[in-house]
């Protein structure tokens, strides 16, 4: 099975609005229907590790009304230990999505900026030095979990989503692995033109292994000291929330299990096509299987 994968990350309850299109500013729009999902960032990429087939274990913080997404983590094979549901206020997001499957999203972190050391800590004594610690910028304590991950030998991966002053204020040196869609490679760089900002990075950290998703335009990557590139997988899209997640959590599985790093991509970038047709986050993260069959070349 490889290594372990740890995870520190974010739960979130979705409140997911269809609308015919996303509201322009000052717009006020009648959504079709409503519904609630089980989400975040970090509770996304862990169950997309798991449905993988990654041995995976998580730290985050929810509140009681929380606790149906630590079940699903639970169903999903993912270790929740140390997943805590005693807070006052759960994370949540407001999500729109469009007819045409894009999405609008703004998340309240809540419960989740009040992971604490002491528990990064707690949480980082059950790894082991190569072990993968995969992260986002959803909740609390980004730099102090790269500092202890890199004292103890892991390796560390961050999904610099949402991009903000946490992501910029890393010593991108301790990261084993970026990965960032086009809108946060532009904000991280300066750069509009993903292949330009990904040249300027790579530049700057030679021994950074860097992955960039494009939504329709598929993916770019610089791994093992050379650039890589993949075409989206044309798919019936009715939802892409989790898309993103879907993609870096198989990813992080498939190279935690020791795959090379182009077969992994290539099912990374086929679990991200298949989130995309199912509605919800957690829910739409796709099993092992059903990657394999779609990554093949037809």
């Amino acid at each position: 099975m490889g290594t372990t994968l740890h995870v520190i990350g974010s739960l979130m309850i979705d409140r997911v609005l269809r609308v015919p299109a996303l509201p322009a500013a000052g717009e006020t729009v009648m959504a079709r229907s409503a519904a609630v999902h089980p989400g975040g960032k970090g509770a996304n990429q862990a169950v997309a590790a798991a449905r993988c087939g990654a041995r995976v274990r998580m730290l985050g913080r929810t509140g009681s009304e929380g606790a149906f997404i630590v079940r699903e983590l639970a169903a999903a094979g993912v270790d929740t230990a140390c997943v805590m549901t005693s807070d006052a206020m759960s994370g949540f997001a407001a999500v729109m999505v469009a007819d045409d499957g894009m999405n609008s999203i703004v998340i309240a972190p809540e419960a989740n900026s009040r992971i604490g050391d002491v528990d990064i800590d707690a949480f980082l004594a059950g790894a082991s030095p190569g072990d993968l610690l995969l992260m986002q910028n959803e909740c609390s304590g980004l730099g102090h979990a790269v500092t202890a991950a890199r004292a103890r030998g892991m390796r560390i991966w961050l999904n610099a989503a949402p991009m903000g002053d946490a992501v910029r204020s890393i010593d991108l040196g301790a990261l084993s692995c970026l990965l960032v869609n086009e809108h946060e490679l532009a904000a991280l760089t300066g750069i509009g033109e993903a292949e330009a900002a990904l040249h300027q990075l790579a530049h700057a950290w030679p021994k950074l292994d860097l992955v960039v998703t494009l939504g329709a335009e598929g993916w770019i990557a610089r791994v093992d000291g050379a650039i890589a590139r993949g075409h989206a997988i044309p798919v019936n899209a009715i939802d892409t929330v989790g898309c993103g997640d879907a993609f870096v959590g198989a990813l992080a599985a498939l190279r935690s299990e020791g795959m090379p790093w182009i077969d992994a991509l290539a099912r990374a970038n086929a679990a991200g096509a298949l989130a995309a047709t199912v509605a919800g986050a957690i829910p739409s993260m796709p099993m092992r299987e059903a990657i394999e069959t779609l990554a093949q070349p037809h």
